[in-house]
């Protein structure tokens, strides 16, 4: 038996969704074959740019799936505590 949810669990739900803690990016069918090709690349591989907030160098991996930013800034900038 699937038990439905009230309305007001509804409402909990939708803002636990948008709450702090979250990165969410859209992007294009052909930005995301490019960002596909770093996915799975390690933070450490293909070091050839720079956070942009603090200039450090990062991944490709970094560019594309952490907002351009060194996991440090990344961190700072979305899951601040």
């Amino acid at each position: 038996m699937v038990q439905e949810k009230t309305e007001e669990e509804n409402d909990d739900d939708a803002d636990t969704f948008w709450e702090d803690g979250s990165f969410i990016e859209s992007v294009s069918a052909e930005e995301m074959k490019e960002k596909d090709k770093t996915i799975h690349k390690k933070h450490d591989e293909d070091m050839n740019f720079n956070c942009k907030k603090c200039n450090a160098k990062i991944s490709a991996h970094n560019k594309d799936w952490h907002a351009e930013m060194c996991d440090k800034c990344f961190d700072k900038e979305y899951f601040n505590e």
